[in-house]
């Protein structure tokens, strides 16, 4: 998947449609925290080797997820988002797997950033949005470390609505899909040890200090 181009395409669109908006004074910028269930939901492609150190499944890496993002409509339906959040997981440890014996559990962290251009259809009392744009999954940690954190690129696809606390808090509650494919291998055999394609879902809720830029 070819998500530099892509996120280039997103920003150029972006700066065009930001020209009219500012002239009116309709931008604003949204930024704050947000916390979210990191759940990969895909599988890995059979292989031939297996190492303890990493998970048997996908699903071995969920766990809670902390982060921020940034938001900057330019006009009421036409935005972007930058967003960055980081999941840590343990896995593994007094079991018996196709591996051997596991006596401790293994670390993981995963991170992912996206950037993502942002369409709200309609105004309503609780704005609803779809994203797409494109991102970077990192798989890092003790599990990890050793075959360099693979950093895949991922198309990304979201959607959610907002809430308006006040006049500067919105609260925002969405969903993330990012779509790559994982492949990995040992540096001596270049063998694969993970592969095959990946759909990892964030499901986020977020508060955001909101601001018009005049």
């Amino acid at each position: 998947m070819h998500a530099r181009p892509c996120s280039r395409i997103l920003l150029a669109v972006a700066f065009w449609t930001a020209l009219p908006a500012a002239a009116n004074g309709q931008t604003s910028v949204e930024v704050g925290p947000l916390v979210a269930l990191y759940a990969p939901v895909g599988t890995f492609s059979p292989s031939a080797v297996y190492s303890t150190a990493l998970p048997e499944r996908p699903s071995d890496l969920r766990g809670v997820a902390w982060g921020a993002q940034g938001r900057l409509w330019l006009t009421p339906k036409f935005g972007v988002r930058l967003l960055a959040a980081a999941a840590s997981s343990r896995f593994g440890g007094g079991v018996n797997t196709p591996g051997g014996f596991v006596t401790t559990p293994k670390r993981a962290q995963v991170v992912t950033v996206t950037a993502e251009a942002l369409y709200r259809p309609v105004p309503t009392v609780l704005p609803f949005w779809l994203s797409v744009g494109a991102g970077v999954v990192r798989h890092g940690g003790e599990a990890y470390a050793p075959y360099g954190s693979p950093r895949p690129l991922a198309g990304v696809l979201g959607a959610g609505c907002d809430a308006h606390l006040g006049p500067h808090i919105t609260a925002a509650l969405g969903v993330t899909a990012l779509f790559y494919s994982l492949n990995f291998k040992d540096s001596i055999h270049r063998m694969s040890f993970e592969y095959g394609p990946q759909t990892d879902v964030l499901a986020h809720i977020g508060l955001a200090w909101r601001s018009r830029l005049r």
